[in-house]
């Protein structure tokens, strides 16, 4: 029996949206995008941030004055609540694809059991 994973994969993330996490996700996202203050302040961060990040993936470091920056604005929409509700729903989903990961990679951890004993039982 041919099994084409893809096809279950597929229907998982058809499934994955209907699932609370992802709802509260998807609207955390909505109410932050309401609040226009807060929502240009949280892409200003996301593009500075990945914009050091993207630096540090070709060797080179962000300069102090940028880290500084992205502290300095990260301080700033941690306190905003719409920011606060979109962090705590991206962790909860962070939570449900941690534990998907687990069960799915079950059977390759279970191959591995007898060199890495430790490891085993993890799942």
């Amino acid at each position: 029996m041919v099994v084409n994973i893809y096809d279950n994969a597929n229907d998982m993330s058809r499934q994955l949206v209907e699932t609370q996490e992802f709802q509260a996700l998807k609207k955390a996202l909505d109410e932050l995008k309401a609040d226009s203050e807060a929502f240009e302040s949280f892409k200003k961060f996301q593009n500075m941030q990945a914009s050091a990040q993207q630096k540090s993936m070709t060797g080179q470091n962000p300069t102090d004055d940028e880290i500084n920056a992205i502290q300095t604005l990260a301080k700033e929409i941690s306190g905003k609540p719409a920011v606060q509700n979109l962090m705590n729903a991206e962790r909860q989903i962070d939570q449900m694809l941690q534990q998907l990961n687990k069960t799915i990679t079950g059977p390759i951890q279970d191959l591995y059991k007898d060199i890495m004993p430790n490891q085993a039982g993890n799942n």
